[in-house]
């Protein structure tokens, strides 16, 4: 397995961490968009321009950042085992890439694999969009 390194300065000392990409359950960890962005610059581009990235602002507009039937589809990961709250993990406020692609650390942590690109391409399900668009629907429902 190959392990992400991390310096972080620490009370005037740097300190080595290192990440396997995988969370405490051995799950493969979310990352956030902006490091996606480092070797995908282009789909990050075409994400910027779409009305994805602007998911988290509109749920704290309408004071629903804390409803977890908002939650499941205005940002990346909630409830399984990404977005906690915006104090937690603010990188994963809003809908990324990987709320369609699934957790992408392990790959990260090995971007040439062949498995990790097959994962994150497989769990692209062909009606993933419905996922979260038929809640058009609960929409209507909620009253804001």
């Amino acid at each position: 397995m190959t392990a992400i390194a991390f310096l972080f300065v620490v009370g005037g000392a740097v300190v080595l961490a290192q990440s396997s990409g995988l969370d405490p359950a051995g799950q493969s960890a979310y990352a956030g968009a902006d490091k996606c962005k480092v070797c995908h610059p282009q789909q990050y581009e075409d994400y910027s321009d779409r009305q994805f990235n602007k998911a988290w602002k509109v749920l704290k507009m309408r004071s629903e950042d804390k409803n977890p039937q908002c939650l499941k589809c205005h940002t990346t990961g909630y409830g399984k085992g990404g977005f906690v709250s915006e104090a937690e993990t603010p990188h994963l406020a809003s809908k990324q890439c990987e709320a369609c692609h699934g957790p992408g650390a392990k790959h990260m942590g090995n971007p040439a694999s062949v498995e990790q690109k097959q994962r994150l391409q497989s769990s692209v399900k062909q009606n993933v969009c419905i996922e979260c668009h038929i809640c058009m629907k609960t929409h209507r429902q909620i009253k804001f």
